[in-house]
């Protein structure tokens, strides 16, 4: 019975051929190599992601989080935003410095910087413990070191 049908469905491609050619429904889905290289070279690098996100904020956003930097008045401000990182992500413990300089500036400054550096497309993946890992930093500076005056030196 199969070989009656196999050679029935045979003489049929051979005397009907149109019914092998290609109908405009049946394109190739894949991307040519010409197609893939223009999109990779449109294509942003994380270096044009992060400066796309220093270009969405506005110079007043730019001075306030600048001030707010100056205002931890520590000596390495990197190293801080390191460990704060570092906490926020492997579960390690920013040094007191780090939680002076954080509680000096104020929550509202740490919660604004914490914000632009989990936009940075190395980042990003990590948005999600960001909100709730912050404010656990937070309260705990601010309970370990108690209320600051923000003019104190």
């Amino acid at each position: 019975m199969f070989m009656i049908f196999s050679s029935i469905m045979i003489l049929l491609s051979f005397s009907h051929p149109t019914l092998a050619k290609e109908g405009d429904n049946d394109k190739q889905v894949l991307i040519l190599d010409d197609e893939f290289d223009a999109m990779i070279a449109r294509s942003p690098t994380a270096e044009d992601y992060n400066e796309n996100v220093g270009r969405k904020y506005s110079k007043k956003q730019k001075e306030y989080l600048l001030n707010c930097s100056i205002k931890m008045d520590i000596p390495d401000p990197d190293k801080c935003i390191e460990e704060v990182l570092a906490e926020i992500i492997q579960n390690k413990s920013a040094s007191r410095d780090c939680c002076l300089g954080i509680v000096k500036a104020g929550k509202e400054c740490h919660m604004e910087y914490m914000k632009l550096i989990f936009q940075i497309y190395q980042l990003k993946r990590f948005t999600s413990k960001r909100f709730s890992k912050t404010n656990e930093i937070w309260k705990r500076c601010s309970t370990g070191i108690g209320a600051v005056s923000p003019y104190s030196g």
